[in-house]
């Protein structure tokens, strides 16, 4: 693992370069997958998986992984784990799609990944990248800072921006011009 994502933060916590993040995913195979149920709500689950061409390959069974994806495209991945006495983690957001090639399936890998489950696992699931981030930190004892209750609405303030001077134009309200049709 090369150390090209820079120096840790003020915090102790180090944001991974996509290349980092890549490795790390190449050398592990077992990580969580992200789903949205038809309701709605997230699920998730443990898989195994292959890393290959900026995609993840998921064996499955006909399952309700393969149902959730079919109704809500979209996924979520994380791996962590610890090395050289370092805490990293890796989050892999994007498309999520059952893989109908067998000529993609063979040149993905997946084919040689066994599965920890007892689970016959006959389908595959892939996951396109279209984000990728990682952290990693220092190994520390745990720490336990004093906890508060939120008071009253629990959002994020949004930050004050600086007053507008009133030299300044406003920003243009966006607009469409009429369309004529002429039929």
């Amino acid at each position: 693992m090369n150390d090209a994502s820079g120096p840790a933060a003020p915090t102790g916590v180090e944001h991974l370069s996509a290349a980092d993040c890549w490795s790390f995913l190449q050398e592990n195979e077992l990580g969580r997958l992200a789903v949205v149920r038809d309701d709605g709500t997230p699920d998730i689950f443990p898989v195994n998986y292959v890393a290959h061409e900026g995609s993840l390959y998921i064996r499955t069974a006909r399952d309700s992984k393969l149902l959730h994806i079919a109704h809500h495209p979209v996924a979520a991945f994380e791996i962590d784990g610890e090395t050289e006495g370092r805490y990293w983690s890796v989050v892999v957001r994007g498309p999520a799609e059952r893989v109908t090639s067998d000529a993609e399936i063979r040149a993905s890998g997946v084919t040689e990944l066994g599965s920890w489950s007892p689970t016959t696992k006959h389908f595959v699931v892939k996951v396109t990248a279209h984000t990728i981030t990682g952290r990693r930190f220092v190994r520390r004892g745990a720490r336990r800072e004093a906890l508060q209750a939120f008071e009253a609405d629990a959002a994020i303030a949004a930050p004050e921006s600086e007053p507008r001077s009133r030299a300044q134009r406003p920003e243009p309200i966006p607009h469409r011009s009429p369309s004529h049709d002429p039929a």
